[in-house]
């Protein structure tokens, strides 16, 4: 006959007693083993998925960091920072997407332009981040500006095309039209292009230039110059060091209620929202100042093919709120380069900057829209 376990009786009956209570330390034991347990299975899981996004280079991919050498601080705490006049390629070791850039002496990278206008020209400034800049194109000549300014003088208008490139590689929509405030009025613009990018919501996509700088300074001076210039946080280093959260937050920032918070979020220098509201805002109230037109073109991404396009939404958002601005006309340029027989993958090679072939497609819808405005100096009819 088998042994009946040895029980005890109280409040709730009979209870099995193993011969003596459990042991505190052993439990709390216990509960460390499995803590421990799962956190390496997730430490490990992690791991993988780096792994797996790295050896696949799954899209959205990184971009490289712009050439800190050719920048240096603006004392312009909107700008932040801009090229340094005069460089070379020369006078930096390490171009990078930079290559065969030459910034001119009024520190941006186009050939020299008189500040005073020639009788009979009329003059196009044009605004824009790295795009405009011509990150990753070591012609000049290949940049949007300049081909722009060469189909312009080749319809055989009353007047001479000059096309002045303004851009500055990491700026945003206030920082362009805070550039055309201290720098792009002096020229006399009868007409203002800005070429709008799909992070210039962004308050922060400088192509990390401004950490760059800000090693260059002594210790003491950068808290002083860079306190409040940039909303920067934790998750922005975990994002430039890891591509498994870069990969899974820009995937996910993708939908509408994360592009929301990014629209609504307040900056800490001071600005609500993204930098776009501010910036057409100022576009506007220059150009009616000024008595010039202002075209904004919507440049759209090359991460995806056209047909499967990711940020219609933010389209969206900015041509709603842009047509409250009579003074800006905003012209959405995805369905002219989905109308290319080149897939979007062939027109860049980071999937954001336009190639060679991008920028010759640029320039060409550019120039189809703006024709009929300028043409005969400015008379010209965009309805026409």
């Amino acid at each position: 006959m088998a042994a009946r376990p040895c029980t005890t009786v109280g409040q709730w009956g009979e209870v099995p007693v193993s011969g003596r209570l459990e042991n505190p330390t052993a439990k709390w034991r216990r509960w460390v083993q499995r803590g421990l347990g799962l956190l390496i299975g997730l430490v490990v899981a992690l791991i993988v998925g780096e792994v797996v996004v790295r050896a696949f280079d799954l899209p959205p991919r990184p971009l490289p960091p712009l050439a800190a050498g050719y920048y240096e601080l603006s004392p312009n705490r909107l700008l932040k920072y801009r090229f340094r006049p005069g460089m070379t390629p020369e006078d930096v070791a390490d171009p990078g997407d930079h290559r065969g850039f030459r910034i001119n002496s009024a520190g941006f990278r186009d050939v020299e332009h008189l500040l005073s206008k020639p009788h009979g020209c009329y003059r196009i400034v044009v605004l824009g981040d790295s795009i405009t800049a011509g990150v990753g194109i070591e012609d000049l000549d290949a940049v949007f500006t300049r081909r722009l300014e060469g189909l312009l003088n080749a319809d055989g208008q009353a007047v001479s095309f000059e096309v002045i490139n303004l851009g500055v590689g990491g700026y945003h929509t206030l920082q362009e039209a805070e550039t055309l405030l201290v720098s792009g009025l002096r020229y006399q613009p009868d007409h203002v292009v800005v070429a709008f990018c799909v992070n210039d919501i962004s308050w922060d996509a400088d192509g990390q230039v401004l950490e760059e700088l800000r090693g260059q300074l002594p210790p003491g001076q950068q808290s002083v110059l860079l306190t409040g210039w940039r909303s920067s946080s934790w998750t922005s280093g975990l994002l430039s060091q890891s591509r498994l959260c870069f990969f899974a937050y820009h995937r996910a920032s993708s939908l509408e209620p994360f592009l929301e918070l990014e629209w609504r979020r307040e900056s800490r220098s001071g600005y609500v929202g993204t930098p776009v509201r501010q910036g057409l805002q100022r576009l506007e109230s220059m150009a009616e100042a000024g008595g010039f037109q202002c075209h904004l073109f919507l440049v759209p991404a090359f991460d995806r093919h056209f047909q499967a396009y990711a940020h219609t939404e933010l389209h969206s958002r900015v041509l709603e709120q842009a047509s409250t601005c009579r003074s800006v006309t905003v012209v959405d340029l995805l369905d002219g380069f989905d109308a290319q027989e080149v897939e979007a993958v062939d027109l860049s090679h980071d999937g954001l900057h336009p190639n060679a072939k991008g920028h010759e497609i640029l320039a060409s819808l550019v120039h189809r829209h703006l024709k009929p405005v300028v043409s005969d100096g400015g008379r010209g009819d965009e309805s026409q």
